[in-house]
């Protein structure tokens, strides 16, 4: 009988450790975080870091493809005017991006052409078509307002959001607030 071996303990332990570090590294400091130090915050050797992780692409898809998985199943809260429910969904969508300056870095500094930039625009304009109907009974968007405006207007808050220090839930609503202006229909 023919047994099948899983990984060693110590490869998926390293594997472990490299995420981890991975993790907290790039949420705190962003893309540009060095592999090697990812490596020795991970105690391995970076020859183990690529071994587990070909590229840097690999090592970031790993650590940001859930919180970017997350943004693309988020949409709309149901049963409020189009207006308050991009509010909702803006500050919702970005809150968990104060702590994860990699997932705002690839939003922000994205390929046009880039796979996660695309899925990621594809799920904000999908959400900026049920914003635009919503408004078409509510009337609180203004008739110009279309959903790719919407998409590309949360691409603009992320920018700003890469752009502040140390960026809070007071700057979020401030930002989110001066976003929707742009938005609301004039009375």
């Amino acid at each position: 009988m023919e047994r099948t071996q899983g990984p060693r303990r110590d490869v998926v332990a390293n594997r472990a450790r490299i995420v981890e570090a991975a993790t907290t590294m790039l949420r705190e400091c962003g893309l540009n975080v060095d592999m090697r130090a990812i490596a020795k915050e991970a105690g391995v050797g970076v020859g183990t870091l690529y071994r587990h992780f070909p590229t840097r692409q690999d090592l970031v898809h790993e650590v940001t493809g859930t919180d970017l998985a997350g943004l693309a199943t988020s949409g709309l809260p149901p049963d409020q005017p189009a207006i308050d429910a991009l509010r909702a969904f803006f500050t919702t969508a970005l809150m968990p991006l104060v702590r994860n300056r990699a997932a705002v870095d690839l939003l922000a500094n994205a390929e046009p052409s880039g796979a996660d930039l695309q899925r990621c625009l594809a799920h904000l304009t999908g959400v900026g078509h049920h914003a635009v109907e919503r408004s078409r009974t509510d009337h609180t968007l203004a008739d110009d307002i279309t959903a790719t405006d919407i998409a590309y207007q949360f691409l603009g808050l992320v920018r700003i959001l890469q752009l502040l220090p140390h960026p809070d839930t007071a700057d979020i609503e401030h930002y989110v607030e001066l976003a929707l202006r742009a938005l609301r229909r004039c009375s």
